[in-house]
């Protein structure tokens, strides 16, 4: 670990002055190609990398400028896929990734998008854990989301009516598709010699 001089040194050195330059770099080569080209070690990448999400915002800027890839893998795949592509698994990052969230699945509709392609998986966590999990798995359990958490349970609730509905209906049907066939059968009495026949 570098000293808080060190790292000083390092940020005058490669990244003060040249913000905006290395977050349109970062953007459009990724962050190998960027730090290859400093030749940075990935401690000293690590600390260029920090300074520019804590201090420029980089997380957001980045998923900005590539809104349409990060609003589909959010769709696809949850916030945690998310996370793994831009390498912030890292609780320290989770203000910054909080901003991040929001655009995508808040502004953008993407939590909404998430539960429906992904409303069966929901369904049984909320069955089997109950709405504070599925709250805290979706990354809405703070006061701010709760009109989010009332659309998303909204959507819930139709969907559980849709599958009572449709299991009703099946059940129904097939007792009424039974009845009707067995109302339009032919009753004849076997006889003991048909029993016997040789085919």
């Amino acid at each position: 670990m570098l000293s808080l001089s060190d790292q000083n040194m390092l940020l005058e050195r490669c990244a003060k002055g040249r913000e905006a330059k290395l977050i349109g770099r970062y953007i459009a080569d990724g962050p190998t190609t960027l730090k290859e080209e400093l030749e940075l070690s990935d401690i000293e990448w690590r600390i260029i990398f920090d300074y520019l999400v804590f201090e420029h915002n980089l997380l957001y800027k980045t998923v900005l400028r590539a809104s349409d890839f990060f609003q589909d893998n959010y769709v696809k795949y949850g916030m945690a896929h998310v996370r793994d592509i831009m390498n912030v698994s890292d609780d320290k990052y989770n203000l910054a990734m909080e901003v991040v969230f929001d655009f995508l699945a808040i502004a953008n509709d993407g939590l909404y998008y998430h539960v429906l392609q992904h409303r069966d998986r929901y369904m049984i966590a909320f069955k089997a854990r109950g709405g504070d999990f599925v709250r805290r798995i979706l990354g809405i359990w703070k006061p701010k989301y709760e009109e989010n958490w009332a659309r998303i349970l909204d959507l819930l609730l139709h969907s559980v009516c849709d599958d009572i509905f449709d299991e009703r209906n099946f059940d129904e049907g097939l007792k009424a598709f039974s009845l009707m066939m067995n109302a339009n059968r032919i009753h004849r009495p076997v006889e003991k010699s048909e029993m016997f026949r040789k085919i």
